[in-house]
């Protein structure tokens, strides 16, 4: 399976997706640019590139040259994890959460805030309380998923409807891991169409 990265600039507002078109592990990668984006990272000179994989890792990269939609980055500082988890994108959709933890049951409604990697923001018109575990049903991807979310805190209202919560992912498998990542990146990219 070939590796994918999605290139953001220094302040990582994304701007494009790219595929490995080398050997991995060779430096310089030579990275083949989806969209007809590649001009656009040219231009940018210092870029940071995300692993979509779970065992890729984020760094900052130097682009050096390009030829036709491949560029070539010499890799540079590797960023922390937080990189991935912490690219944030607002997006609204209504959808669903079940209890694994609490007092209730049944199914409660969300209107999502935003989504990241690592976690989702989202209104509900029920209270919950911090430490819950709850089964949300991410829905702005292709195939909608299922998976486990940590109540972390509610959050100040911003004039949605119910209370505000912020969450985190637990349990993912790498699949789901990966979805997420890429509606993420799709998601941002759509927002940033540059």
């Amino acid at each position: 399976m070939s590796r994918r990265y999605m290139i953001s600039d220094n302040e990582h507002n994304p701007i494009a997706q790219a595929v490995l078109d080398s050997e991995p592990g060779l430096e310089p990668l030579h990275l083949l640019v989806q969209d007809g984006r590649a001009e656009l990272v040219a231009s940018q000179g210092d870029i940071c590139l995300l692993g979509m994989g779970e065992e890729d890792v984020a760094f900052r990269g130097r682009v050096g040259f390009r030829y036709g939609d491949c560029v070539v980055v010499a890799p540079g500082e590797k960023l922390d994890a937080s990189a991935r988890r912490n690219l944030r994108v607002p997006i609204e959709f209504k959808s669903f959460f079940y209890p694994v933890t609490g007092e209730w049951r049944g199914q409660r409604t969300l209107v999502s805030k935003d989504l990241s990697c690592g976690g989702i923001a989202f209104h509900t018109t029920q209270p919950l309380e911090p430490g819950e575990i709850v089964q949300v049903v991410v829905a702005p991807m292709k195939h909608p998923l299922i998976v486990s979310a940590h109540i972390l805190r509610p959050l100040p209202s911003d004039g949605g409807v119910g209370c505000l919560y912020a969450s985190k992912f637990v349990d993912l498998c790498s699949d789901e891991d990966a979805a997420i990542q890429e509606a993420v990146y799709s998601i941002q990219l759509k927002n940033n169409p540059r």
